[in-house]
């Protein structure tokens, strides 16, 4: 029936993270279900995911010449909802939750993973 009205729909694969930048923050979804729409010659995006927020520039960043390249990180803010996710999700308490988090850069999916490795 979408087709009859000229609506395409597609998933697009291989996507591992998608970042809405704000002027003071960004929302990054990780691991996100993204399909665009094609209706009258105009491409909408749905993206679907598990949602953290940072401010901006709290990326690893390489400093450094030649061989001494040193990584600095800056701190990143956990919500608790995330934490307390994580922490239910391993069985873990939510320090530890918190921690694996901060490891993974707020990466839900990838801090459970951590935690139930270890």
């Amino acid at each position: 029936m979408m087709k009859k009205m000229g609506i395409e729909q597609k998933d697009v694969p291989g996507v591992s993270e998608v970042i809405f930048r704000f002027s003071d923050k960004e929302w990054v979804i990780s691991n996100p279900q993204v399909t665009v729409i094609k209706q009258a010659g105009s491409e909408s995006y749905q993206v679907s995911g598990a949602r953290t927020e940072r401010a901006l520039g709290e990326r690893e960043s390489i400093q450094g010449d030649g061989e001494e390249a040193q990584i600095t990180r800056k701190e990143i803010e956990i919500p608790i909802e995330d934490a307390a996710l994580v922490a239910g999700q391993t069985g873990v308490d939510i320090e530890v939750a918190k921690q694996a988090l901060v490891e993974t850069d707020g990466d839900l999916a990838a801090a459970i993973l951590k935690l139930r490795r270890t």
